[in-house]
């Protein structure tokens, strides 16, 4: 005879069996919206994601779209309209996504998805070439400070991660943000340049940005914004030399505000597994990324915190949107 605490153990067990097993497959088919076009700075997070998802099998599919324009909100306005209920779909994005739709009248912002994970990025440098005559930090902020108009500061757009990241350096001096001569660039490679050929006085950026050049003599690092200094760079933290800016370019993922916490939480689940594969551990070191993971609570105060600030230095540089 089976004893009846058996047959309500049996009869419990067959009950969770359903459970743990939607559970465990409740990413099917991951749907990965970027708010850019291929081999942007987005997109390429995307395509980890996508890599190390197939390599380590953790869904039976990944799909990758592109949706470039109005500064990546034409892709989260989509995402937001036609991802409701989706809980296989994500969105990334990164610290401009925040910054962007506070210089520009964008129909949605990142108020109107779920930010559930920030995962990696990188700490914001400061180079210049090799043979100028700034030969340190302290030699940049001195020549600042005497003329604010004799430094060229380069970066990207107006309102970009480094126009934000050199006006709050400037506040950190004693000076306002609008005596930074910032020299916007479209694109990343165009920074290079334009600090290869002196056009720059100093640029900014990751330092995977900067670091071909700066491994073939031809430029150098003056300081690096982050909190402790980086392995295998031979550059003092702002911190240490008195300016306290951590700046950092990052990225995250968000989910459809309509998802309900068990969906949500499958997603959060599934992303915190996939970072600690071998594979995601892999591509962080492979392209200089920091391992910036925080948890949904954590990552939306962090992005309150970020608005805030951006919002007050944009302000600052005439470049809020009224």
């Amino acid at each position: 005879m089976i004893s009846r605490r058996l047959l309500l153990a049996a009869f419990a067990t067959t009950l969770a069996m359903p459970a743990l097993q939607a559970g465990a497959q409740s990413i099917k088919n991951l749907d990965v919206t970027v708010p850019g076009g291929p081999g942007s700075g987005l997109d390429q997070v995307a395509r980890a994601i996508e890599e190390t998802v197939r390599l380590e099998k953790l869904a039976p599919s990944v799909k990758v779209t592109n949706i470039p324009g109005g500064g990546g909100f034409v892709a989260i306005s989509q995402f937001v309209t036609s991802k409701e209920g989706n809980g296989n779909a994500i969105v990334v994005q990164g610290a401009g996504t925040v910054f962007f739709p506070l210089t520009n009248k964008t129909p949605v912002t990142l108020a109107d998805v779920r930010p559930l994970v920030r995962l990696a990025g990188e700490y914001e440098v400061i180079a210049t070439r090799a043979d100028s005559d700034l030969k340190s930090f302290k030699d940049l902020m001195e020549t600042f400070k005497a003329n604010p108009g004799s430094v060229a500061w380069g970066g990207g757009s107006p309102g970009s991660t480094e126009n934000i990241f050199f006006a709050r350096l400037a506040k950190q001096a004693g000076l306002e943000p609008k005596q930074v001569n910032f020299i916007p660039h479209p694109n990343t490679g165009e920074v290079v340049v334009s600090a290869l050929n002196g056009q720059a006085t100093v640029v900014g950026g990751g330092l995977q940005d900067f670091l071909t050049q700066v491994q073939a003599g031809k430029l150098k690092i003056l300081a690096v914004a982050s909190p402790e200094r980086l392995p295998g760079v031979d550059a003092p933290t702002l911190r240490e030399l008195g300016y306290d800016v951590v700046f950092a370019n990052w990225r995250g993922i968000s989910v459809h505000k309509s998802l309900d916490e068990a969906q949500a939480k499958a997603i959060s689940d599934f992303v915190e597994k996939m970072k600690e594969t071998p594979r995601w551990k892999q591509i962080l070191q492979e392209r200089g990324w920091l391992d910036m993971y925080l948890n949904e609570a954590d990552y939306q105060a962090f992005i309150q915190k970020e608005t805030a600030s951006a919002k007050e230095i944009l302000s600052a540089l005439g470049l809020a949107a009224n």
